[in-house]
């Protein structure tokens, strides 16, 4: 990126950062330490015009989800739409985000749009983490 006059690093961080749960403690101290990791990375690569912020996501509508709504309504005996409606119900917007609407803000930073913007965060979570 350097020889090409400069680019964009996007790391996908999680809400797991903000909000650990005790099963994933080490997993949200390692997206809380990307985090910070992304900020020393976004000023010291400014002066070579590399750009460097962090996406984060919350669960995402996609396979690994539709495999976790199956097979905790399977494992509860209740409808998939039971569990799928717990998750989005703790969204202010009531809404999960697709993965594809997750890749849509990774795009975004990557692009020409994003030309003036570094060592930021854009929580993709309907509204379940605010800043």
């Amino acid at each position: 990126m350097k020889s090409r006059g400069g680019g964009s690093v996007v790391f996908i961080g999680s809400h797991a950062a903000f909000l650990p749960l005790v099963p994933q403690i080490a997993y949200g101290a390692a997206k809380g330490a990307l985090t910070s990791a992304s900020y020393f990375m976004a000023q010291e690569l400014a002066a070579d015009n590399i750009r460097v912020n962090t996406v984060v996501a919350t669960y995402m509508m996609g396979p690994a989800l539709v495999g976790y709504i199956e097979e905790t309504a399977e494992a509860r005996s209740v409808p998939e739409a039971e569990v799928e409606a717990e998750l989005s119900g703790s969204m202010p917007l009531g809404k999960i985000p697709t993965d594809a609407e997750v890749a849509e803000a990774v795009l975004f930073f990557a692009s020409e749009r994003a030309s003036t913007i570094t060592g930021q965060q854009l929580l993709v979570n309907s509204g379940l983490v605010m800043h």
